[in-house]
């Protein structure tokens, strides 16, 4: 079906819904002042079950902005999900943090469950006014003290959290002026604490096995931990904290109300006492529940999306299927979307200057030695074989969708140009042998390893072209194919000579910027390096000096809470890091495939999807919603 025949079945689709479906629980202007909400809410009111939508929502409650229209309450969102390590097939429709990503990128940070925020004149102090009247879903108000409980009895208790998390180790004081405002006094500035600690990190502890949070339910929690309870035990408080038990209230969209191990469904529904609303003042959610149906694996999903089964989804899509999707998106009443990933690169080389063998280290933290690799890859190639030519061939840079994006550094060093790559060899006494192939100076032999876990679509078949391309140019090159486990063992060691893997954190890369320079072990251009830095030099090895300047940068970044200069420097390091070539792209931006059902409305088709951003969180899935209430499922 044409995109012109799609938007033409949903035109006819929503005008059809009009004139035959007047009984539809629509929503509508509130002009009285009063608020809307959801017909299965009102039955339970009226039977005394809960109190009046106006009682149930904040003073000032968040206000989410149509992407397309106001919208139609009811319905069944029917997703696919591969178990309970699937977690954020749920957990990325419940983004609702302290502070919000923007749907625009090039804009701040925006207000969620608080309404405002304010820094003292020196940085060190951070004011955060939360919504009045906020209350968890079973109706207990939401105050402060439910931040300070995540402080004081997850963040810093070490049985629970290992080390405090980078963007709090400068917290010193928590401050309650009264229910809904709190004071955060550092020791220093603190650059990170909006994006990284509020919008980022600042949902609902723990979310999934991620466990990070700003905030937890203090008066069902607190009975569950020990240091409030003699009696608890803390393998009860994990249990009790976990996402998935159905008795924990909580502050987002809908809740899990139906979960058991090893059961085909898990449904959550809506929170009666969700502190959002449309611009026409009716309560949000709009879709009553969500079913995750379990699958085995990816296929699974997409057996379900070819199907039209799955009413919304991104998740697991796989592109290697798209033309089979639309083959049957007519027959099976749905349309496709393509959402560019916020991924530098979908194929990334790692070259470890930090490996320990010294003659590779040299070598590997020579630039003409970096450079050579990366123009003997044929990028255009790796497109149409392992992405079919969906995305664009390119170095590792962020996205142009990054306010850090600098279109210069595109396709800097990112030519393919293999005369130019033996040149380089050969300027560095990179002699070939007999056999074609090169050796070190001294004669000994040079061997680079690739190791991968890649199984995503395009990934492996990246590298066993990489491999070949080196080859050709004289660089032996052999390709090791392992697990996850054993593979992120070795790299987080510094073991490995070439790690290989997807770069994502494209859009907003300062938020973990393990990408852009030796951040931590997850870093690995330089694993050692980056285990040095996060340490404070306790542990690993102390870089070079181009690598550290990039380190001096981000504590520059992190220590100050001008937005301009952070946008300096992060554009700086972005400079290092691609200029540098500390890591070797191929191909980014290869989208991911959305499946939307010809019904489901208020999905944008403008959408750089990332992780970091809780892709879809940041179009507010709570008003999302069905053409026709959901009555046609």
């Amino acid at each position: 079906m044409t995109r012109k025949r799609v938007l033409l079945s949903l035109v006819t689709l929503v005008l059809v819904a009009a004139l035959v479906l007047p009984s539809l629980p629509r929503v509508s202007a509130q002009g009285d002042g009063q608020y809307g909400e959801a017909p299965m809410l009102a039955e339970k009111v009226a039977a005394g079950e809960l109190p009046p939508v106006e009682e149930r929502l904040p003073e000032n409650p968040r206000v989410v902005e149509p992407v397309d229209s106001v919208g139609v309450y009811g319905g069944i969102w029917n997703r696919a999900w591969r178990g309970v390590n699937d977690f954020h097939c749920f957990g990325r429709l419940i983004y609702d943090p302290v502070l919000r990503w923007p749907r625009d990128p090039s804009d701040p940070v925006q207000p969620g469950l608080a309404e405002r925020w304010e820094w003292n004149e020196d940085g060190t102090e951070l004011t955060l006014y939360f919504r009045k009247g906020l209350k968890w879903s079973d109706g207990v108000p939401f105050t402060v003290d439910d931040v300070i409980f995540w402080w004081e009895a997850i963040e810093t208790d070490p049985n629970i959290t290992a080390a405090i998390h980078t963007e709090w180790q400068t917290l010193q004081e928590l401050i309650k002026v009264d229910d809904s405002t709190i004071t955060l006094r550092f020791s220093e500035p603190n650059g990170l604490a909006e994006t990284v600690g509020l919008a980022f990190h600042g949902n609902q502890w723990p979310l999934g096995f991620e466990r990070f949070g700003f905030y937890a339910p203090r008066h069902y929690l607190e009975q569950f931990h020990p240091a409030y309870n003699e009696e608890a035990t803390y393998d009860l408080f994990q249990e009790k904290v976990f996402d998935y038990n159905v008795e924990r209230p909580v502050m987002t969209a809908w809740k899990i109300s139906q979960y058991d191990p090893g059961a085909t469904l898990m449904i959550a529904e809506r929170n009666p006492y969700y502190w959002a609303v449309d611009i026409e003042g009716n309560q949000l959610p709009y879709i009553d529940y969500l079913y995750f149906h379990l699958v085995e694996d990816v296929a699974g999903v997409n057996a379900m999306g070819i199907a039209g089964a799955l009413d919304m989804q991104a998740r697991a899509l796989n592109l290697a299927d798209y033309p089979v999707y639309i083959e049957n998106s007519e027959a099976n009443g749905y349309h496709m979307m393509l959402w560019p990933q916020a991924m530098a690169s979908n194929a990334t080389l790692f070259i470890n200057q930090s490996y320990p063998d010294p003659k590779y280290r040299e070598l590997f933290q020579t630039f003409d030695f970096r450079r050579a690799l990366s123009l003997a890859i044929d990028r255009n190639a790796v497109n149409e074989i392992a992405f079919l030519g969906q995305g664009t061939p390119r170095t590792e840079t962020v996205v142009p969708a990054s306010p850090y994006y600098q279109p210069e550094l595109e396709s800097l060093n990112a030519e393919y140009d293999p005369a130019t790559a033996e040149a380089l060899l050969d300027g560095l006494g990179l002699a070939k042998g007999s056999d074609g192939f090169r050796t070190f100076p001294d004669g000994s032999e040079l061997l680079i390893v690739i190791e991968t876990s890649g199984t995503g679509a395009g990934e492996l078949d990246s590298y066993e072209l990489v491999t070949e391309w080196w080859n050709a140019i004289g660089v032996k090159t052999e390709l090791v194919q392992e697990t996850r486990e054993v593979f992120w063992d070795h790299a987080g060691a510094n073991e490995i000579m070439v790690a290989t893997w997807t770069t994502d954190r494209g859009l907003v890369p300062m938020v973990d910027p393990i990408y852009q320079f030796p951040f931590d072990e997850r870093s690995w251009m330089g694993p050692a390096f980056g285990m040095w830095y996060k340490s404070g030099g306790t542990q690993g090895e102390e870089p070079p000096d181009h690598i550290k300047a990039a380190m001096d940068l981000y504590d520059e970044y992190k220590r100050t809470n001008d937005p301009d200069r952070q946008l300096e420097i992060g554009k700086e390091i972005v400079k290092l890091s691609t200029e540098g070539l500390w890591a070797i792209g191929t191909v980014g931006l290869v989208p991911t495939p959305v499946v939307v059902k010809n019904n489901f409305m208020n999905v944008s088709e403008n959408h750089t999807a990332d992780w970091i951003i809780m892709t879809p969180g940041t179009l507010d899935p709570a008003h999302f919603y069905f053409a026709d209430g959901g009555q046609s499922q």
